[in-house]
């Protein structure tokens, strides 16, 4: 049978311990060989762009692929996904992935935090403070015992908002402030979540030590970090190296550079199963490059669908079966 698990049912499944756990998995076991993420292709539309992932976790018997539109539409066509059975292929569920993109997103980044950053960090900045910024704040201070935050974004009465939220949703202490570097720079842990097409953080402003989730920029036109960011990093690490080389121009521009040399870059898996050091002092800045990518939506829809089964969440549908 299969279930539908809108928006609503996936909040009331899956939360961001449940996705911490799902992350960090599907990390390990695609070092191993037992998931594989399938790059995110960019397809032109008329009016748009059409973006088509897929991943397949055999170590838990699924694949998923999900198919999602940019927002130049002028209505949002829509985030959908499809869980299926790797055996029998059978359509396990449909899945609404709006408010789990950002989960999963902000997972990621709690994973890597995890492993990349200094263990006794407190403190955090945060540029950006729109949807995504609440769940990659949400993530950091799971993995690490956040005391006080500062938040920049270009409208004031946004980010004066988001630290209202996360003083009362978080009770984490929450400061807006009114620049960027103000944000940076004396931090343990940074995060730019944004939409910037021209660099938002200076690797001037980054203090020795810090670990930065640079979680914004996945298109050829998007740049969150300098090159000095990048030249002053002991530790690069993205979630897919294969996709990091067409969408990741807080990569490719060092490279062209000359500042960079893929072979710097490390996958994160690779990171979390131990196949290659982290973090190795306490003065390393260490940065993760995230995008967002397919292995992780399947991850958490497994958790979803199969706590639904448990529970008897979602909407079943008609037999589908051609």
């Amino acid at each position: 049978m299969t279930i539908l698990l809108d928006e609503k049912c996936i909040a009331g499944l899956v939360t961001m311990h449940d996705a911490l756990e799902a992350v960090e998995e599907v990390f390990r076991e695609q070092a191993g060989g037992a998931a594989l993420n399938v790059p995110r292709l960019r397809v032109p539309v008329k009016g748009g762009i059409l973006r088509i992932t897929a991943g397949v976790l055999s170590y838990r018997g699924y694949y998923g692929v999900k198919i999602s539109s940019t927002a130049i539409f002028s209505r949002d066509a829509g985030r959908m996904f499809c869980l299926y059975r790797e055996e029998t292929g059978e359509l396990c569920a449909i899945v609404q992935v709006f408010g789990m993109g950002a989960l999963r997103t902000g997972a990621a980044s709690g994973v890597a935090t995890r492993y990349l950053s200094n263990a006794d960090a407190t403190t955090l900045g945060v540029v950006g403070s729109g949807r995504q910024a609440r769940t990659q704040v949400e993530a950091v201070s799971l993995v690490r015992r956040i005391r006080d935050v500062k938040v920049y974004s270009r409208d004031s009465a946004n980010r004066e908002r988001f630290c209202r939220e996360l003083r009362e949703s978080l009770q984490l202490e929450a400061t807006p402030v009114a620049s960027a570097e103000e944000a940076v720079g004396d931090r343990d842990i940074v995060i730019t979540a944004t939409s910037a097409g021209t660099p938002v953080v200076s690797g001037r402003w980054l203090a020795p030590g810090t670990h930065l989730n640079a979680i914004g920029a996945n298109y050829e036109s998007r740049r969150e970090l300098d090159s000095d960011c990048i030249a002053r990093a002991a530790v690069i690490a993205v979630d897919d190296k294969e996709q990091a080389r067409y969408e990741a121009t807080d990569l490719i521009e060092p490279v062209k550079a000359g500042v960079l040399t893929w072979d710097r870059v490390a996958s994160i898996a690779d990171v979390v199963a131990g196949k290659v050091p982290g973090r190795a002092a306490r003065r390393d800045i260490t940065i993760f490059k995230s995008h967002g990518i397919a292995i992780e939506d399947v991850a958490l829809a497994v958790r979803a669908y199969e706590k639904a089964l448990q529970t008897g969440a979602g909407q079943p549908l008609p037999d589908l079966a051609g």
